[in-house]
């Protein structure tokens, strides 16, 4: 039986992703580089710095890298902000979680700044168990750390977890903690997520009956 709801947050819990690509490209602009958008949404999931590493073509130092990113994050927010919303059934799903005693955390790539970002300008943030932010585990997806550490926080085992994702390295990351997975088409095709081999894809959390048995996600 399913008693945990992992969510990643980046094109999940928020229709972002096409905001943190015009930001990536940007920022790549003003340091002299370029990255193409397939590139961006083929990494999404991954680390900053996995992403500096690659726009800048050398491996670059923490502390460099801390500054760089701070730099990005910034410009994504400033330009996300006037279009954030919650998507379509994702309140609804969240409140039924809650009171059916499912244990709800969030297991994300981004900072803990963009992650207070989305709770606050969503107000979802008591909704949440546990966050999970990139400063809380070492490899980035498709490895399983940042799902293993949100179900360890939790307190469930990885088997009675579903996660929710929108990224084939994200799906494939929660494949590899052993847990099921729901993939929403908010950023890449059905084609494509049906690769990584999804439990379930749905277009929109609206497909998920918010009172739909436990084992059925």
């Amino acid at each position: 039986m399913t008693k945990a709801y992992i969510f990643d947050m980046d094109g999940t819990l928020v229709d972002n992703c096409m905001w943190h690509v015009v930001a990536w490209r940007e920022f790549a602009h003003r340091h002299g580089r370029d990255i193409s958008e397939k590139d961006i949404l083929d990494w999404m999931g991954a680390t900053s710095a996995y992403y500096m590493n690659r726009i800048f073509g050398r491996e670059v130092p923490p502390e460099e890298c801390a500054e760089l990113t701070k730099e990005k994050e910034s410009l994504y927010r400033s330009l996300y902000a006037p279009h954030m919303k919650m998507p379509d059934g994702l309140g609804e799903l969240l409140q039924s979680a809650r009171e059916r005693g499912i244990r709800l955390a969030i297991a994300t790539g981004g900072s803990i700044d963009n992650v207070d970002f989305i709770l606050d300008g969503l107000g979802i943030r008591g909704m949440f168990d546990a966050v999970v932010d990139a400063s809380q585990y070492r490899n980035g997806k498709p490895a399983p750390d940042c799902y293993l550490e949100a179900a360890e926080r939790l307190g469930i085992a990885p088997a009675e977890c579903v996660v929710f994702e929108d990224a084939v390295g994200g799906i494939r990351a929660a494949k590899a903690a052993g847990m099921k997975v729901v993939a929403i088409t908010a950023t890449v095709s059905r084609e494509a997520l049906s690769k990584a081999s999804p439990d379930r894809i749905v277009a929109s959390f609206t497909e998920l009956a918010p009172d739909a048995p436990q084992d059925r996600l």
